[in-house]
């Protein structure tokens, strides 16, 4: 089933419209179908095949399996996930790397060759003037008047003087928040897809075209958390890699939203980090949604002990597994 929904996108396959372009409903709907119809199974039997149906598309929520990797959907519910463009991820090949201090290496790494005074930080932008809309008069005083002593202007062959005929035709202007205007060819804009939906109307003048403002205001983005509990020794035999957690009383529900005092059943899973000579006894979990919000509202100790008893629920463990608290 999870290769249906990959053919709308990767093939052209048409979305009829009782799937109502939903990964959710499509998945749930064509499984539900296929569990009900099997002769072979028992009532009881169906109902667990059922939840776990509702589990799996809990797990779609954090991520999709592909051959063994995962990718993050960070949505609420697999419900609000376009059928149509589903398959549009890739698996990039090559194997996963921890970078051991951090992905600010990366940044340190590209900017070693780039002189640091071409590099200006903690500056917010105020507005990005394209396509030659800014009033050039305007700006060149702007920019004469605001010009600075640093490395950063000294050196930044971009401020011209008012003379210069060039500075005329600079297509691109970004209006900082201190008053400074820097001229520019390009301009490539890197904000979070929330900051975008928040100001994009103030940040760009003229307006986004079109079908970028469609872009920015259809796309969703969901608060996805992890939860690390640790353990002084193992309740978890060698060979277990993940303990996945099924809800019988789930098997007909259509929506999985759950009341602030039950966030804690948004958590499909917890997976057992290996090796343990690195991570220790560790287990990972994740959560997403309105139930992230609820979760990161209670303190850790609230959390550490919500989820350890969880897992003796599950496990039927009661005395072995305890957190340990940082």
């Amino acid at each position: 089933v999870y290769e249906l929904t990959q053919e709308f996108f990767q093939n052209g396959k048409p979305v009829c419209a009782e799937s109502q372009n939903s990964v959710g409903v499509f998945t749930r709907d064509l499984v539900r179908k296929r569990i009900m119809v099997d002769p072979d199974d028992s009532e009881s039997t169906k109902k667990l095949k059922l939840s776990m149906l509702q589990q799996y598309l809990k797990v779609c929520g954090f991520f999709t399996s592909v051959s063994v990797e995962s990718c993050e959907s960070s949505s609420p519910s697999m419900d609000e996930v376009s059928l149509s463009e589903f398959g549009e991820w890739t698996e990039i090949p090559g194997a996963h790397y921890v970078i051991p201090e951090g992905f600010m290496k990366i940044v340190d790494l590209l900017a070693q060759d780039i002189p640091s005074h071409t590099i200006c930080l903690c500056k917010p932008v105020r507005c990005i003037h394209w396509n030659y809309s800014a009033q050039h008069r305007d700006v060149i005083g702007k920019s004469s008047d605001t010009r600075r002593d640093d490395n950063h202007n000294d050196n930044n062959q971009g401020h011209q003087s008012d003379e210069d005929p060039l500075i005329l035709g600079q297509p691109i202007w970004v209006e900082c928040e201190d008053e400074e205007w820097i001229p520019a060819d390009h301009v490539i804009v890197t904000a979070s897809l929330g900051v975008l939906k928040q100001n994009h109307e103030m940040m760009f003048s003229p307006s986004l075209p079109e079908d970028k403002v469609l872009a920015i205001e259809k796309l969703g983005i969901s608060t996805t958390d992890k939860i690390f509990l640790e353990f002084d020794e193992p309740f978890w035999s060698p060979e277990c890699n993940s303990i996945q957690f099924v809800w019988e009383d789930e098997a007909q529900l259509e929506q999985l939203a759950y009341p602030e005092e039950l966030w804690y059943k948004k958590i499909c899973s917890f997976d057992v980090l290996y090796p343990p000579e690195r991570y220790g006894y560790m287990l990972s979990g994740w959560i997403c949604g309105q139930e992230a919000l609820h979760m990161e509202r209670c303190d850790d100790e609230t959390v550490a002990e919500t989820c350890t008893e969880l897992l003796r629920c599950f496990t039927g463990q009661e005395t072995r597994i305890q957190a340990k608290r940082s």
